[in-house]
């Protein structure tokens, strides 16, 4: 029984002879000497492992152990809490070369100390020892691996004594990146979206395993209906004005957000169209009716600016528009030459422009 437990113990601790390029989530690259790879030929025979990994599942270090996962000589227990755990490739993490230091210090640490109630699942555990655990949704359980043994859940306390306590928790501080997001089925790309006012589906996929979230809050115009906490939200997308969106919060901070605009449904035409200097232009609707802008939801929004611009979008004149009738009319000012842009805005913030040419 000693003997299995030294073999544990002190395979946490030593040091192989390979190293790798291992970098934490928020791409803080780890010392390259605290990064190892298990060779094939250990100081630990696969006889003495397995035995090893008999006596945990026997009892050794307590009736709570339980192995989810045989013995490895890949990585260890800091790699695969800190590593492992969010994805990564399996890797052996050095604690007293520095290993785990970045991913809690520094300038950009992927995760802050934090408080544990007993029931938060994937927080990252440091024991008074040389050893890392993470947090599980079941009460009081943890899982780790033990050195080159298995991986293993189990109570807090019960792991080999040269582990020590739990002593400090963590949680991610990190944004896992987006791999695809679908609205209502269609894969799109961006964050700006145009889409239509009402019922609406958003789907989130993601690299890493974040700790918590995701978590979706609604900025002005939308509303969130149900939120699954799974990558899944519904959502209206209904106004007051012509855009809307969504945030999307993983591990608390930072956050992705997506904005949603209406299709431009303004319809007017500008005349005549050539115009000579000091002219007066004509705007009405292209297809009847008062003249203005019309939305996928066949609303229609009254005109409430009008301005012509110059090329450099600098504004030229403002005028009061007359949008009443299904027609208005505006007089340029003398000395106009060249190519203007009239720019009508509309109740909803949709906004129409037409190139005019003043001769």
């Amino acid at each position: 029984m000693k003997q299995i437990f030294t073999i544990i113990l002190v395979c946490c601790f030593w040091n192989g002879v390979s190293e790798a390029q291992v970098f934490t989530p928020n791409g803080v690259q780890l010392p390259p000497a605290a990064v190892t790879v298990y060779p094939n030929a250990s100081p630990n025979t696969n006889v003495e492992l397995q035995a090893a990994q008999i006596s945990v599942m026997n009892g050794l270090y307590g009736p709570s152990c339980e192995v989810i996962g045989n013995y490895s000589r890949q990585y260890n227990c800091h790699g695969y809490a800190w590593h492992v755990s969010t994805g990564g490739n399996q890797v052996v993490i050095l604690a007293p070369d520095g290993g785990v230091t970045p991913y809690v210090g520094g300038g950009n640490p992927s995760y802050v100390q934090g408080n544990y109630s007993g029931s938060q699942g994937k927080m990252r555990v440091r024991y008074t020892g040389d050893h890392s655990a993470v947090t599980t949704y079941q009460a009081g359980k943890f899982i780790s691996k033990f050195g080159p043994g298995p991986l293993v859940k189990h109570n807090p306390g019960d792991v080999p004594p040269g582990y020590g306590l739990p002593s400090t928790y963590w949680t991610c501080n990190y944004a896992p990146p987006l791999t695809s997001v679908y609205l209502d089925g269609k894969l799109i790309s961006g964050s700006f979206q145009t889409t239509t006012w009402g019922a609406h589906n958003m789907q989130i996929f993601w690299g890493l395993d974040p700790d918590t979230g995701p978590t979706f809050s609604p900025t002005a115009g939308s509303t969130i209906i149900n939120n699954q906490n799974s990558g899944v939200v519904n959502f209206t997308f209904n106004g007051p004005t012509n855009n809307g969106g969504l945030s999307i919060s993983l591990c608390g901070t930072p956050r992705y957000s997506f904005t949603f605009f209406k299709l431009n449904g303004a319809k007017m035409q500008v005349y005549p169209n050539p115009v000579r200097d000091e002219g007066v232009i004509s705007i009405s609707a292209e297809v009847g009716g008062d003249i203005r802008a019309v939305n996928l939801d066949n609303a229609a929004n009254k005109m409430v600016k009008l301005n012509l611009l110059d090329e450099r979008q600098r504004i030229v004149e403002n005028y009061l528009p007359d949008a009443e009738g299904n027609m208005t009319a505006i007089k340029l000012k003398a000395g106009l030459k060249g190519t203007y842009l009239l720019k009508a805005t509309f109740a909803d913030g949709t906004v129409e422009t037409k190139r005019v040419l003043v001769e």
